[in-house]
């Protein structure tokens, strides 16, 4: 009988968790194993799919602690069934590469959805982006206000961080997306059994090639892991701004994500925002664990990165999924209240970077010339608490500039300053709709890619779960990567 402790900190809680999360991959994992038992004809294999393919569709059994964990609960009421179904089922399997494939495959289905996620916040970005074409904000640097821009211009930068945040997932999927099983303990097996059918009923790519790598390796989870980090990352910045951009009312969420104040009645805050940046650095702290689980153990069949992981991994994906789904509803119908910011950028001083190219294109004397003369005007009119949208010619023949009232005016509008960058990438209206377009079209390649993944991989299930028609086969091995 099991130490009471261990039942409690150990069996118990995992049998919960596999119970919960896991058991819809545990039959999957059986069934494709008896069918490519049954192909290479080892007898009562059939039966045993059929079996399982029963058994999925029933209650599965409470936790008794008499019995280890899912997999003897299952065995066990197979051997009930049918002793000799059982028995076939056993033949070339062992936890070890059954754990590792059902790990795999609930990662797989997270994976995903994760990705589902992130494609639609991307759609929401290029929506929002594509509404904002002209509207003027002020970028900052170094936490100082920087350079006109547009809005869509921020948000077309975000979507192309998301963009690079959904290759590096498809990449992480296709090096998950790799079958353990009949890698059996870690040797393999003397039976002659087809691993690449296996793999291909699971809609694997195609199997590890090394049985010991195959219960071994943990480094797809670290990716994966990585991969949450990487987004959450730059999600938790845009936050950010976000919330910056809020404090000063230059946008507002919709009534139901924000909450008011039980003493002020003027608060509306953006409390979405808040929750969604805890979420995302929730996250991260949930892909720490998994790294460290995986730091500093033996190259093998382990509990740290095998079960002891899996809970980890599920925080994981929850706090993930909550943060982009947050973000994703405050940024599908905010308020931008265009005026403030376009006010903000003609009274600060963002534009003079124009104005100094005004200047070396009027006099031909060079950039770092205009530069200098630039600063000499901003340092007179500081000492004389003007502003820049107060500057005169003769302020400008005062640090030896002589450009014309339309020329100095033309320096001085934001709007001018965006509509003039129209080299690659930059914010000009022409230019941006184009990047959103080009965006656009990315997004829906994307989009089908995802989506031919997903029937592909319902079609295993399908198949697996008792329906006549084979699923697809896999592409070339690492087509997916």
């Amino acid at each position: 009988m099991w130490h009471d402790i261990y039942l409690r900190a150990v069996l118990q809680p995992d049998y919960s968790y596999a119970t919960e999360h896991l058991l819809p991959h545990l039959f999957d994992a059986l069934t494709a194993h008896a069918l490519m038992l049954d192909g290479c004809g080892v007898a009562h294999a059939a039966a045993a799919a059929a079996h399982l393919r029963a058994m999925r569709e029933q209650p599965f059994p409470p936790y008794d602690p008499r019995i280890e964990d899912v997999f003897f609960t299952l065995d066990q009421a197979l051997l009930q069934r049918d002793p000799a179904a059982a028995g076939a089922l056993r033949t070339a399997l062992s936890r070890n590469d059954l754990d590792m494939t059902i790990y795999r495959l609930s990662a797989r289905l997270r994976l995903m959805r994760a990705l589902a996620r992130v494609l639609n916040l991307r759609r929401t970005l290029l929506a929002f982006a594509g509404r904002e074409v002209d509207t003027v904000i002020v970028a900052y640097t170094h936490h100082q206000p920087a350079q006109p821009t547009t809005l869509a211009h921020y948000l077309g930068a975000v979507e192309h961080n998301l963009a690079r945040d959904t290759q590096r997932l498809f990449g992480a999927l296709g090096r998950l997306n790799l079958s353990p099983m009949g890698a059996v303990a870690l040797g393999g097996t003397s039976f002659p059994i087809d691993r690449e059918r296996t793999a291909r009923l699971l809609a694997f790519d195609g199997p590890l090639e090394n049985t010991y790598d195959a219960v071994s390796a943990s480094d797809w989870q670290v990716e994966v892991a990585s991969t949450i980090t990487i987004a959450s990352t730059t999600l938790s910045r845009v936050l950010h701004d976000l919330l910056f951009w809020a404090s000063r009312g230059l946008i507002s969420l919709e009534d139901g994500l924000v909450q008011g104040s039980s003493v002020m009645p003027q608060k509306r805050n953006p409390v979405a925002l808040e929750h969604a940046r805890t979420k995302f650095s929730k996250a991260i702290g949930m892909t720490q664990s998994v790294i460290l689980s995986s730091h500093n153990v033996p190259f093998g069949d382990i509990n740290d990165p095998g079960p002891d992981m899996q809970p980890s991994l599920h925080s994981m994906w929850q706090e993930f999924r909550e943060g982009v789904e947050l973000l994703t509803a405050s940024l599908t119908a905010p308020t931008v209240d265009r005026e403030a910011w376009l006010f903000e950028a003609r009274q600060g001083e963002s534009v003079v970077t124009e104005l100094a190219d005004a200047i070396t294109r009027q006099t031909g004397d060079g950039f770092r010339d205009a530069h200098a003369r630039i600063k000499r005007l901003l340092a007179a009119l500081h000492a004389q608490g003007r502003t820049l949208s107060g500057v005169t010619l003769g302020d400008l023949r005062e640090v030896g500039v002589t450009i014309t009232e339309a020329e100095l005016r033309g320096a001085l509008d934001p709007a001018a300053f965006i509509a003039r960058r129209t080299t690659l990438g930059g914010p000009a209206p022409g230019v941006m709709r184009t990047q959103l377009q080009q965006a656009a079209g990315r997004l829906e390649t994307d989009a089908a890619r995802h989506a031919q993944l997903t029937q592909r991989f319902m079609d295993a299930r399908t198949h697996l779960q008792g329906e006549p028609a084979l699923p697809a086969g896999p592409p070339a091995h690492g087509g997916t990567a």
